[in-house]
């Protein structure tokens, strides 16, 4: 169970200023001994529907006490987030106040939670009260699970300069010494930073320090990453050779910059064969694995080799095709002119659900009518309608009176 709280949730609110507010004018909000809801499924009904501010923070604490819901963590996420957006700081600090009395406050892992949960709603200042109060009131040890819990804290809130100030001062104050996870999350920071060099230095300055920490692929991953989104093929390539200098075996992530990277470079050829390597040597791949590959086929037109690597996919049963991979597909058939390719990958995006790109959609009609095929192109037509919510029918009826079928 502590393990499952102490994961990190993703974030789901940064307002436009991090909030901090006296304690005293947090709501008093404390769950009852009894709850007003029958079940787990009625409190998450009420939950889910209200949209008055006051009363979900009510509903919420009352529904605490149901331990079906304290084990549900969508609905905190959910919770907050709308709290969050409602700018109601205060209600999100009372409902996660009102825990502290929980029978979970004996586990770090709850706590935690407890602090990635106001980090989610960008409260950095009550995710390190809540620290503060643990050191001071030692519910539970600690371990570098809550270090690396308040320097995610500032790398999720943008705050990297912090990252560095903390990772010099909590380990004393709560007696762990950082392994290469913290010094990870430290490289994160360098990389938000954008000073690769200061990023590179750190790894350099590990193997100096008489390896008591070694950098892992996970070091070496957060770089390439960072090399790629600065699209500086150079040092990107420099670290491939450092990982295999260094004698570290290449995981989900490497490989997946790395076909990213020779995609770019409109090696795709070369980057099926590492799909096929990563396999070979027992690496999952991922959606992204086949998705890269398939639109790298798809930029340089090769529709047939694209189609193949999908088919590949599919037949793997490694991971479910994504909607990525038939959208770049559409594009890509309806710029070279393939209007039955089209067709029937745009029924295939229709029979799965998913709502085609309009611009490929209006170029697949607008062929199908040249060809006198105007039945299929009505076809298309009333089936993307179909699809459509919102919005987006009316931006769709726009394209739809300008090819006057």
């Amino acid at each position: 169970m502590a393990a499952a709280l102490s994961r990190t949730p993703r974030r789901l609110f940064l307002p436009s200023r991090l909030h901090s507010f006296p304690h005293s004018t947090t709501p008093s909000l404390q769950p009852n001994s009894d709850s007003p809801f029958p079940s787990f499924r009625a409190a998450k009904s009420a939950i889910l529907s209200q949209s008055d501010p006051e009363k979900l923070a009510q509903s919420f604490i009352q529904a605490s006490n149901l331990p079906a819901f304290r084990r549900y963590r969508p609905i905190y996420h959910h919770s907050i987030r709308k709290l969050a957006r409602a700018q109601r700081f205060d209600l999100i600090d009372g409902i996660i106040q009102s825990h502290h009395k929980s029978p979970s406050a004996i586990s770090e892992g709850f706590w935690i939670r407890l602090i990635m949960l106001y980090s989610s709603a960008g409260m950095v200042d009550q995710a390190l009260r809540t620290l503060d109060q643990v050191i001071l009131h030692k519910p539970c040890d600690l371990s570098e699970k809550s270090l690396s819990a308040v320097l995610s804290v500032y790398l999720d809130n943008s705050m990297p300069e912090k990252v560095h100030e903390m990772f010099r001062s909590i380990p004393d104050r709560i007696g762990v010494t950082p392994t290469v996870v913290s010094h990870n999350l430290v490289l994160k920071a360098f990389v938000q930073q954008n000073d690769l060099q200061s990023a590179r230095n750190w790894i350099d300055e590990l193997y100096k320090d008489d390896a008591k920490v070694v950098p892992n692929i996970d070091s070496y991953n957060i770089l390439l990453g960072a090399y790629w989104n600065n699209e500086d093929p150079v040092g990107f390539d420099g670290i491939v050779k450092e990982i295999s200098k260094r004698g570290l075996e290449f995981n989900l992530a490497t490989y997946n910059y790395r076909i990213l990277r020779l995609c770019k470079n409109k090696e795709c050829a070369r980057a099926k064969k590492m799909l096929d390597e990563m396999v070979s040597k027992g690496v999952k791949p991922n959606s992204r694995s086949y998705d890269a590959i398939i639109h790298g086929y798809c930029n340089v037109g090769d529709i047939e080799s694209a189609m193949k690597v999908l088919k590949s996919m599919l037949e793997d049963g490694y991971v479910s095709p994504t909607s990525r991979s038939y959208y770049s597909l559409l594009r890509s058939m309806v710029k070279e002119g393939e209007f039955d390719l089209a067709l029937e990958t745009c029924r295939e995006i229709i029979k799965r659900r998913w709502v085609p790109p309009f611009e490929a959609m209006e170029v697949l009609v607008r062929g199908l009518v040249d060809m006198s095929r105007v039945e299929e192109a009505k076809e298309v037509v009333e089936k993307m309608k179909k699809r459509l919510k919102g919005p987006a029918v009316d931006s769709w009826g726009k394209i739809e009176a300008a090819l006057s079928l």
